[in-house]
């Protein structure tokens, strides 16, 4: 049995002005799906062979529009990362798990002298997606949303995120899951947020990692997909499975 990468845990603390609008954007759980998830997950195309898309990110913005509306995109704060997705074809991979600050790479089953397998998102560029000349290769992962699967193979989608995974694709007789996608949090040490001046085709890190808007979480915990986290219920979980899930506390006045 194989299972889509698990998704990422992000929190802090803001403070915040009054007659501030933000903006949530919960991901939706692709191991079930063949087609692209909302908020970022790639597609799997193939659904005859067990492909699976990618879980999208959860996040907090602050400009509203269509989930993958670059303006929109580019104004998130927060953002915890989706899994890849698996793949079941013969033996099966499990999707990579959502990164903290770098998505898990896919992962292959079979064996292919010419052939490589997906990537993870990072905080600057997307996964690279995976597969072989004579199938096809997955899309790459880009800012936002994970790379689609091959559309000339039967691999699985990358997870969404800050980055989002590669999608998967195979060769003969080896196929691919689909990389994490990795997380963001303004003001979190190792993160590199845009620059406000960057468009979607041309996207220019700040070397920094606090948000242009101004808004710094502190007290801020990122936690991989793969590691212990607190779950929505209250409880604690090893990654997170299913739809995401985006808990606000009011602090103080």
């Amino acid at each position: 049995m194989v299972y889509g990468g698990k998704g990422a845990y992000a929190s802090g603390n803001l403070k915040i002005a009054k007659d501030i609008n933000f903006y949530v954007y919960i991901g939706q759980s692709g191991e079930n799906l063949q087609s692209a998830t909302f908020n970022g997950g790639g597609d799997a195309y193939q659904s005859a062979y067990g492909a699976r898309s990618g879980g999208g990110s959860t996040d907090i913005r602050l400009t509203y529009g269509v989930w993958n509306s670059f303006e929109s995109l580019k104004s998130r704060i927060i953002v915890a990362g989706g899994g890849g997705g698996a793949d079941h074809y013969g033996d099966g991979s499990n999707g990579g798990y959502a990164g903290a600050l770098i998505g898990e790479n896919g992962k292959s089953c079979g064996a292919n002298a010419v052939f490589s397998i997906s990537t993870g998102g990072s905080q600057n560029i997307g996964g690279k997606g995976g597969g072989g000349p004579d199938i096809g290769y997955g899309y790459d992962g880009k800012f936002g949303y994970g790379g689609n699967a091959s559309h000339r193979s039967h691999g699985a989608g990358g997870g969404g995120g800050y980055f989002g995974g590669g999608g998967g694709g195979a060769n003969p007789s080896i196929v691919c899951s689909g990389g994490g996608g990795s997380s963001f949090i303004s003001g979190y040490s190792g993160c590199n947020a845009i620059k406000e001046s960057s468009t979607e085709s041309n996207i220019i890190n700040s070397s920094s990692p606090n948000h242009y808007s101004g808004y710094v979480f502190s007290n801020s915990v990122m936690i991989a997909g793969n590691a212990p986290m607190p779950s929505p219920v209250g409880s604690t979980e090893t990654g997170h499975t299913g739809n995401g899930c985006c808990l606000i506390t009011q602090i103080s006045f």
